[in-house]
């Protein structure tokens, strides 16, 4: 991957160019279910297109706590091209420290085994993604020749050692937007300590726990000692492969 969105033919478009063309310009669901089927970005999670939204003035890469199947993964790059996305994940469930740490942990027990999956299927599904947004780009901008490169690296491992190192590697610059979904405390405390000091002026760090378990406590902690605002979203929960965000913090 690379360290930028590209276009192949030297054509420039700005972010607003391709959201526009892209996320922007699409109304009819139809369109998008017989060119990318289930389950990439069937259904646009409106929820997550709020924040990016909300941080579309703030320079700085998009990282993510917990990316499973990629579902999120596949949301950011719709709505946010010309970001880089990082995504970080164990593949195998969560570490028995997490467990033992946490303060929901006979919750996490019942979820061990459902967060199993193999990185480099995740790593072909948003391959694939990036091939048939070049599809649906190529139409609605009306040039066969444009080809974007999405810029995303998905790290397998315990986080609380990969992103420590990754940002010493620099394989992550300034930060716009953390998102949470790793469920486990202890992940979810270092992940906000270790992108806190990178984050930019103005990014946001959100969860999307709807209950009071490990996210939530790790961002009270982070809002406490950095003397911040926590903020509700106002979405509510609802079951299925999208992500709810819940609460989140701005750093100021």
């Amino acid at each position: 991957m690379t360290d930028k969105l590209k276009m192949e033919n030297m054509t420039v478009l700005n972010d607003v160019d391709i959201v526009d063309g892209l996320g922007g310009g699409i109304s009819d669901i139809d369109v998008l279910q017989s060119i990318f089927g289930p389950p990439q970005v069937d259904i646009l999670n409106r929820q997550l297109e709020w924040l990016l939204n909300e941080v579309q003035d703030v320079p700085g890469d998009i990282v993510e706590l917990g990316v499973h199947t990629g579902n999120n993964a596949g949301q950011f790059m719709w709505f946010a091209p010309g970001r880089r996305y990082i995504g970080f994940d164990t593949f195998k469930g969560y570490t028995e420290s997490d467990i033992e740490n946490d303060p929901n942990k006979e919750g996490l027990l019942q979820n061990q085994g459902r967060w199993k999956y193999d990185k480099n299927k995740t790593i072909e599904r948003l391959e694939d993604l990036n091939k048939k947004l070049n599809q649906v780009g190529r139409l609605l901008l009306a040039n066969p020749d444009i080809t974007l490169i999405y810029d995303f690296k998905i790290i397998d491992g315990d986080l609380k050692k990969t992103l420590p190192k990754a940002i010493d590697e620099g394989q992550i610059g300034v930060v716009s937007l953390l998102y949470v979904d790793c469920n486990a405390y202890m992940p979810a405390i270092k992940g906000m300590e270790s992108i806190y000091p990178i984050l930019n002026s103005g990014g946001m760090i959100c969860i999307d726990e709807h209950q009071n378990g490990g996210e939530s406590k790790a961002l009270e902690e982070i809002a406490t000692k950095h003397g911040l605002e926590i903020f509700e979203t106002g979405f509510e929960f609802m079951t299925g492969v999208h992500s709810n965000p819940s609460k989140y913090i701005i750093k100021t």
